[in-house]
């Protein structure tokens, strides 16, 4: 954990504002991409907010670690996970739009398409 125990963010606000900007962003694709195939179903909006509420979970229980045990490595942890997942789904929702994407994310999401 000494990797993450190195990156700091400049501002304690960050700490929340990136992954829930991601969120934001991963949410706003997606229904974009669902309106411009006519695919805007409220079941799937409601299980997608589902897994965006889960992973706001993390970054709360991240939170918690750090302020009850003084573990910030399990609060960077959590946060970077949940924005790496979130980056992961923007690219693939961009990809799926039509945006150009660098050939080695594109490879790695054709990679996770095959699985």
């Amino acid at each position: 954990m000494e990797i993450i125990d190195n990156l700091k963010f400049t501002s304690q606000i960050y700490e929340i504002l990136l992954p829930l900007s991601l969120i934001v962003l991963d949410i706003v694709t997606g229904f974009i991409y669902a309106w411009i195939n006519k695919s805007v179903s409220s079941s799937i909006m409601r299980e997608g907010l589902g897994h965006k509420i889960a992973e706001i979970s993390y970054i709360v229980l991240g939170f918690l670690a750090n302020l009850c045990f003084g573990l910030h490595s399990v609060q960077l942890f959590a946060i970077f996970y949940v924005c790496f997942m979130e980056l992961v789904s923007v690219a693939e929702n961009c990809a799926k739009l039509g945006v150009p994407v660098p050939e080695k994310i594109q490879a790695i999401l054709n990679k996770k398409e095959s699985e």
